[in-house]
C-alpha cells in the first residue's frame, strides 16, 4: 500500500522489511553519550543506570506493546563520551553484536553524537553480510531536561528495529533514517544534526505511527553473516590540505610511526592538490615508497571527486593517489582501515597495497556511488 501521492513515489509505508512486532526481541548496546548524562561540578557526565530507568519510564507513558518488542539493554562500563571512542571500542561493539547475533532480531547501539558517524561507517564495514538492523541514535540534549530530542530519537529507534528488518547499519536521528556509513554530522547543537550530502535518506518518521521506508535504495545482502574485527595496531593519518601546507610533517609523521599504513588525504574540490608544489609531490613519492595507501576525499561535504577534469587530479593519478568517489570523511577513514585489517598490513608487501587500492574504488556497503546521482545536481 502507497501512501497514495503518486505511483513514482519511492517512499512506502508497508514494505516486505516490515515485520510483526510479536516473538521479537532486540538488544540495546549503551556506550554512553550526551542522552544519558546528568548534570555533575564538573559538567555533564555520564550516569551508570539512568538511561535505562529513563527508557522506562517513557514507555510506561504509551500503550507500546503493540508498537515496540521485547529487549534487553547491556550497559558500557566505563560509559563514554564518545570524543574518547576508539579502534578499541569499535571493536567491543562488533564483538557483542557478533556474540549475540543469533538470539536477537535486531540491535540498538545508544552512542554519543561527536563520532557517532565514525562509528556507525566503523560497524558497516566490519558487518559483512548483514541480515539485521543495527540502529545508531544519541541525542543533543540529555534526557536529563525537560525539553530534550532522547526521548524521540530513542522512540524511533525502538519502533524502527521492533517492526522492521533492514539490513544495515542505519542512523536515526530528528525523525530521520539514514544509511550509516552515509551519514554526517552537519551542525554541534542543532537537533537536526545529522544528514547523509550525497544519499537521499533511507526513510523518515512523520504523522504516521511507522515511518516511510525507501525500499528501492536499502542494500540487500547475501551470504553468511562475516563480522571483522579491526586491527588496532594499523593506524591511518588524515592530512588536510591547506594553502602553504609543510609537507615535511607528513614525512615525519611516517618515519616515526611504523603503524601507519594509510593516508587520507583531503584534498580541494573536486579532488585538487597543489601539483605544482614539488614538495607536495615529494611527499607523496615518499608514500609510494613507503607502500602507504592514499585516499582522496574532498573537503566540500557534497560532491564526488573527479580526478580527469583537471592537470592537478591527473597527475596525483601517477602517485596512485585514489580516489574516495563522493565518500564522507567518516566513510573513507573507516573503509581504509577496514581494507589494511583485512589485507594484513601489519605485514606490508606492495601487491597487498595493490589490492586495497582496487578495493577502495568499490561499492562494498552502498558507501560510494558508482555513477553521477541526480542530488549532484
Amino acid at each position: 500500500k502507497s501512501l497514495g501521492v503518486g505511483i513514482n513515489n519511492p517512499f512506502e509505508q508497508f514494505t516486505s522489511y516490515q515485520f510483526p512486532v510479536k516473538g521479537r526481541k532486540f538488544l540495546i548496546l549503551y556506550t554512553g553519550g550526551t542522552i544519558g548524562m546528568v548534570e555533575s561540578p564538573e559538567g555533564n557526565v555520564p550516569k551508570k543506570g539512568f538511561l535505562g530507568a529513563q527508557l522506562r519510564k517513557i514507555l510506561s507513558l504509551h500503550k507500546y506493546r503493540d508498537a515496540v518488542a521485547n529487549f534487553d539493554v547491556k550497559e558500557y562500563d566505563p560509559l563514554l563520551d564518545s570524543s574518547n571512542m576508539s579502534v578499541k571500542d569499535w571493536n567491543k561493539m562488533i564483538a557483542d553484536v557478533r556474540d549475540n547475533y543469533d538470539k536477537y532480531d535486531g540491535f540498538i547501539i545508544i552512542h554519543g553524537t561527536d563520532t557517532l558517524s565514525y562509528t556507525a561507517s566503523a560497524l558497516s564495514f566490519a558487518f559483512k553480510n548483514l541480515g539485521k538492523p543495527v540502529v545508531i541514535t544519541g541525542s543533543q540534549i540529555p534526557l536529563q531536561q525537560l525539553k530534550n530530542d532522547g526521548g524521540n530519537n530513542l522512540l524511533a529507534s525502538l519502533i524502527l528495529v521492533s517492526q522492521y528488518t533492514i539490513p544495515e547499519v542505519l542512523v536515526v536521528f530528528s525523525n530521520e533514517i539514514l544509511r550509516g556509513n552515509r551519514s554526517k554530522k552537519i551542525s554541534s547543537n542543532k537537533l537536526d544534526a545529522f544528514d547523509s550530502p550525497n544519499m537521499h535518506h533511507i526513510g523518515n518518521f512523520g504523522y504516521a505511527a511507522t515511518p516511510n521506508i525507501n525500499n528501492k535504495i536499502i542494500k540487500s545482502n547475501s551470504g553468511i553473516f562475516s563480522p571483522q574485527l579491526y586491527n588496532e595496531n594499523i593506524e591511518v593519518s588524515i592530512v588536510f590540505l591547506t594553502p602553504g601546507f609543510n609537507f615535511n610533517n607528513v614525512r615525519a609523521i611516517v618515519e616515526r610511526n611504523p603503524k601507519m599504513r594509510g593516508v587520507v588525504l583531503q584534498t580541494f574540490g573536486i579532488g585538487d592538490g597543489p601539483t605544482g608544489n614539488d614538495k607536495f609531490l615529494d611527499m607523496l613519492k615518499f608514500l609510494n615508497e613507503k607502500n602507504i595507501v592514499i585516499l582522496n576525499i574532498s573537503q566540500c561535504i557534497e560532491g564526488h571527486i573527479d580526478t580527469g577534469d583537471y592537470e592537478t587530479g591527473k597527475t596525483m593519478l601517477k602517485y596512485r593517489v585514489i580516489s574516495g568517489n563522493d565518500m564522507t570523511l567518516e566513510a573513507g577513514y573507516c573503509k581504509l582501515l577496514y581494507l589494511l585489517t583485512k589485507y594484513n598490513a601489519s605485514d606490508f608487501i606492495y601487491p597487498n597495497t595493490r589490492i586495497i587500492e582496487d578495493e577502495l574504488t568499490k561499492n562494498l556497503r552502498g558507501e560510494l556511488s558508482e555513477k553521477s546521482t541526480v542530488m549532484e545536481f
